[in-house]
């Protein structure tokens, strides 16, 4: 007599595209699952999107203002708003870091959708010490916070690189001096934000200076990084 609910036989192979790794984990592959992957890419710059956008409408004047309240709520605005490009900034560096980091992505597996996750929340966050930094310019922690935040975001740029080349997770185009160009990006990053967290407390309205001069930084070992590695041996 056979059985009222048979047993069901679990196929190893998934539905549609994607490729099984060691230990029987589904791993999304950018050829065999495009639709699969494109969705990682769209639900994180969904996130990017919004946190994006939270920084600019965090900014605005009130209605009822008299003339002189008007003009001293446009005063006060500058640095706000200075602040909002200051974020902003750093967001859309976030976002290329991410485009970056995905370009040379080859296979996405657990850990990636994982990382990419606590990623994604630290990102979310940032329009919360943004508006913390523009209501109390004045407070050290409203400066501690910040760079917390956008020092987990970078940390998390180098825990995603180093998982997928230890998964061998990249492209086979994707060149080992890239790799390591990324990841020295992420801990200069890193190490200038968290550095900036005691000197806030020192230096406090004047903290932001410390995290534009990484702009230049970084900038420089890119430079240094590229001008010394294969692509100068390419070019010669």
């Amino acid at each position: 007599m056979e059985p009222l609910f048979p047993r069901m036989e679990v196929s190893r192979r998934p539905r549609e595209g994607g490729r099984w790794a060691d230990g029987g984990e589904h791993v999304i592959d950018r050829d065999e699952d495009g639709l699969e992957f494109g969705r990682v890419l769209s639900l994180s710059d969904a996130v990017f999107g919004l946190a994006m956008t939270l920084l600019v409408v965090s900014i605005v004047v009130p209605p009822g203002l008299s003339s002189d309240q008007y003009r001293a709520t446009i005063g006060e605005l500058v640095p706000r708003v200075a602040i909002m490009a200051l974020s902003f900034a750093v967001a859309a560096s976030a976002w290329m870091g991410h485009r970056r980091f995905f370009s040379r992505l080859q296979r996405i597996d657990a850990g990636v959708q994982w990382r990419n996750f606590v990623l994604l929340g630290f990102v979310a966050l940032l329009p919360l010490p943004h508006q913390v930094l523009g209501g109390y310019a004045d407070e050290p922690l409203s400066y501690v916070l910040y760079a917390v935040v956008l020092s987990a975001v970078n940390v998390m740029f180098v825990v995603l690189e180093l998982h997928a080349a230890r998964r061998n997770l990249l492209r086979p185009s994707a060149s080992a001096a890239s790799h390591r160009l990324e990841i020295a990006r992420g801990v200069l990053d890193a190490c200038g934000f968290a550095l900036s967290i005691p000197l806030a407390f020192l230096l406090v309205s004047w903290t932001p200076l410390l995290w534009v001069a990484l702009l230049p930084l970084e900038a420089l070992l890119v430079w240094r990084m590229q001008s010394s590695g294969p692509l100068r041996r390419r070019r010669g």
